[in-house]
């Protein structure tokens, strides 16, 4: 799996999402990866759309069986078994997330104090993520994300992060920049 990224950040759903909203979600990322809309694309491009569509396919086949989600949703500690989903959060969801300034919970006093983050991160590897789950990935990582769009007149879908700098796994200090290349694919002529 993706470092830092979950199946519900593949497919651009909250973890609380209802079974048919991941089918939609599922549909339009499936939609978004036709390749019929990668024609002529770069190798980049296509070699992300390749990944993404491997991603997107993993997400659906856990996500859209209840017990497989339910185990994937224990493992990445979003629920606890027997207590279902954790309560409501709708920043982004896996499994190393701090609650942050005014957050609270009913076990306040026994979390325990944790340590500033460190200076240094490692660069998360974000090509074949949608924008949005790329950008979240990026947060957690604390990272700035800045887009640079390749298609001059994209059709109106969210981008296909096909490169980003610095490279994956380079080591960066916390609060940098990641600059991600993203494709869109563009509007039809006529």
């Amino acid at each position: 799996m993706i470092s830092m990224a979950t199946w519900y950040d593949v497919l651009g759903v909250l973890p609380d999402a209802e079974p048919d909203d991941i089918r939609e979600a599922w549909q339009a990322r499936k939609a978004a990866l036709d390749p019929g809309l990668l024609a002529g694309a770069a190798p980049d491009v296509q070699s992300a759309a390749n990944r993404a569509r491997h991603w997107v396919e993993e997400a659906w086949r856990v996500l859209a069986d209840p017990a497989a989600r339910k185990s994937y949703d224990e493992q990445v500690g979003l629920a606890r078994p027997g207590e279902g989903l954790a309560a409501p959060y709708r920043g982004p969801s896996g499994p190393d997330i701090a609650l942050g300034v005014g957050w609270s919970t009913a076990d306040e006093e026994a979390l325990e104090p944790y340590s500033s983050p460190p200076s240094r991160v490692v660069a998360p590897d974000v090509t074949g993520l949608f924008y949005q789950a790329g950008m979240e990935v990026a947060g957690r990582a604390g990272l700035h994300v800045v887009p640079v769009r390749l298609t001059s007149h994209p059709m109106p879908v969210e981008g296909l992060v096909v490169g980003q700098t610095p490279a994956p796994g380079e080591r960066v200090h916390r609060d940098s920049t990641l600059t991600v290349r993203l494709w869109h694919p563009p509007e039809p002529e006529g």
